[in-house]
Parts: structure tokens; C-alpha cells; sequence
């Protein structure tokens, strides 16, 4: 999903979020476009010993910001890994760690902290507001644009210009 330029001074203005899961009881997703000034090893420091280096660490959501998420292509599953797309997984065991570390690790990861929910309804009636743009998802918007690029390049893909949208929703 990408948040239309309704949404303005909102933790999540200009923001892509994958949606994970989305059921009777709410939904939840992570942020895929707000790169934190950090990478996976200088946050975990001395806890784990083989962090792999450079993993990117998203800002994944404003919910639990100290919750380590990783998404990463299913090449490589471990125990605890989900598949939730064709060809993405989400996992939440630093068990993968290792397997990266051993070289045996998936193609494409990025770790994230926090998440986005929200309750039963409350996602529907945001999407009727004009709060966001529903798009299928593509991996390599997940893990190859660049991420200031990832709502407009989302947006595009189905074919709508952020740049053309107006700021005040309206349904005429």
C-alpha cells in the first residue's frame, strides 16, 4: 500500500507498507521505505557475535519499535520463516543470522523495527478516505528500488502519478 498525499504530517506520509497479514481482527504490515541511519550489526552491537554487516534496518512501523523483523526472499527458510508472497518471507528469529553468517543465507533481506496495525475495519475505512493506494506487491520494489523511490515506483506500477494526485481528498 502507498500513502496518498491526503495523508500529510502522518507517521506515515510518503511511506509504502507490505501488508502482511489482514483478517476480521485487523491488519498488520511493515514500512519498507524508511531506512533507519543504522545497519544490522552496529544495532545488535555485541549481542550477537556473526552479524553479517550491511543489512539495512527500516523504521518497519510506529507499533513496538523495538521488534526485529526481517523480510527476505524464500530461497533460504528457516524454522520460523513464513512465506507470505510469492517469493518473500518474514521472519522474526535472529536464528537467521546464522544462516547468513554461513553463507547460507537468502538472496535479499532487510530487517525492520516496529510494525503498523490496525484494528478490525479501521484499514477499510482509511482506503475509503483517500489514506492509501492499494497495489499488488512486487519484489523488487521490496528489495531493489531504492527507497526514496519506492512510492512512486509502486504507485507506477499500476499506472497513477503521486505528483497528480490532490492533497485534499474529495469524492465529488
Amino acid at each position: 500500500m502507498v500513502s496518498l498525499p491526503t495523508m500529510r504530517s502522518d507517521y506515515f506520509s510518503h511511506t509504502v507498507t507490505l501488508l502482511i497479514e489482514h483478517n476480521r481482527e485487523g491488519a498488520f504490515g511493515l514500512v519498507i521505505n524508511k531506512p533507519l541511519d543504522t545497519d544490522l550489526a552496529e544495532l545488535l552491537g555485541h549481542q550477537i557475535t556473526q552479524c553479517p554487516p550491511n543489512i539495512t534496518v527500516l523504521e518497519s512501523g510506529p507499533v513496538e519499535q523495538d521488534r526485529l523483523f526481517f523480510l527476505h526472499t524464500t530461497e533460504t527458510m528457516i524454522e520460523s520463516s513464513i512465506g507470505i508472497a510469492n517469493n518473500l518471507a518474514l521472519t522474526t528469529s535472529l536464528d537467521i543470522l546464522d544462516t547468513i553468517s554461513a553463507q547460507k543465507g537468502p538472496n535479499n533481506i532487510i530487517a525492520g523495527l516496529g510494525y503498523a496495525g490496525w484494528s478490525d475495519g479501521q484499514l477499510e475505512k482509511e482506503i475509503q478516505a483517500d489514506v492509501w493506494l492499494v497495489i499488488p506487491y512486487m519484489c523488487d520494489i521490496v528489495f531493489n528500488v531504492p527507497f526514496d523511490e519506492r512510492p512512486e515506483a509502486a504507485a507506477n506500477s499500476i499506472g497513477i502519478d503521486l505528483n497528480l494526485i490532490s492533497p485534499t481528498p474529495g469524492h465529488g
